[in-house]
């Protein structure tokens, strides 16, 4: 869900990256976030398995400019495939404008991929965000290994509707700001064609139930963490050395044009500056308040049962 903030003039977007376990995705947001050129993020926040992560921050790219008057902030998210709670899953999905669907390209891995494409769907129902409206791409990584299914037959078998796919190599950084430009240009699409994603028929989402475990498998892995830091823990000089907002580096032209050029000229919240009067506003901010509490108190219920299942396996270990 946009998220219109009149008093600082500001535009929200989240964008989750999803996908199954060790896809990339972690991968994807180490690269966004350890971008040089990339200004005006806040800080990483990150609740971490020993297999998996679940990261956040948010950026302003200034090469978005404005749009209708209004400077537009992205949020990034992405989720762990291999998680304790499928309540995480929903809590991360909540109010998501935009997903990036990062599937494993080894031919192996088919069977993982739709499984967790489907579990996007049944997760974004549960928010009442439509499967068909929200703002999808593909991305379709490791193509660097051996093994791999070509285009086609990913296509054939995950996007049969033709959502936009990008190949990447996220390791190397290929493919990483294709996917991340695409996915915010298709998020401003749906502003600009006032496209309503909401599921009005599902119910309110309730608090979530952290206790209920989402079915560990064999490769699930441990005890979430959680940490806070300004910067990643990876190499900054293996990181992508181009603006997010730039020609991917597999594609470089000096003289591209800017894709967001032309929906910066149109003015997507026309329509919902008259509707917008101070009251309801102040009534969907306490709601998002309300919101982040609960999604708060629900992560430090899990740290906690986390921290008593590692001191438990601690003292078992003796």
């Amino acid at each position: 869900m946009v998220l219109i903030n009149k008093a600082i003039n500001e535009v929200t977007v989240k964008l989750v990256y999803y996908g199954p376990g060790l896809c990339g995705k972690t991968t994807n947001l180490e690269k966004i976030y350890g971008n040089p050129k990339l200004d005006n993020k806040g800080k990483m926040i990150s609740m971490s398995t020993e297999t998996d992560r679940t990261l956040f921050f948010d950026f302003m790219p200034m090469e978005l400019g404005t749009i209708g008057g209004q400077k537009v902030r992205v949020q990034l998210y992405t989720v762990p495939g291999q998680v304790f709670y499928d309540a995480t899953r929903k809590l991360v999905l909540r109010g998501a404008d935009g997903v990036v669907f990062v599937a494993d390209s080894q031919s192996s891995m088919r069977d993982s991929n739709l499984d967790s494409l489907e579990n996007l769907k049944t997760n974004l129902r549960i928010n009442r965000i439509d499967p068909e409206k929200v703002a999808l791409v593909f991305q379709y990584n490791k193509r660097d290994l051996p093994n791999v299914d070509p285009v086609e037959t990913m296509n054939a078998y995950l996007n049969p509707a033709g959502a936009p796919a990008i190949e990447a190599s996220a390791i190397t950084g290929q493919g990483v700001t294709a996917t991340l430009r695409q996915a915010v240009g298709r998020i401003l699409d749906n502003l600009k064609n006032n496209v309503d994603t909401t599921l009005h028929e599902e119910p309110e989402l309730e608090a979530p139930d952290m206790s209920a475990k989402s079915g560990v498998t064999p490769m699930s892995a441990g005890t979430p963490k959680l940490s806070m830091k300004s910067t990643p823990t990876f190499d900054a000089e293996a990181t992508m050395t181009v603006s997010p907002f730039e020609v991917d580096p597999i594609d470089v032209t000096v003289e591209e044009e800017d894709p967001f050029g032309a929906m910066a000229a149109d003015d997507p919240f026309a329509s919902a500056t008259e509707i917008h009067d101070t009251s309801a506003e102040r009534m969907e901010l306490q709601s998002l308040l309300a919101s982040a509490e609960d999604v708060v108190r629900s992560l430090e219920q899990a740290l906690e049962r986390a921290r008593a299942h590692e001191a438990a396996l601690r003292a078992k270990r003796g």
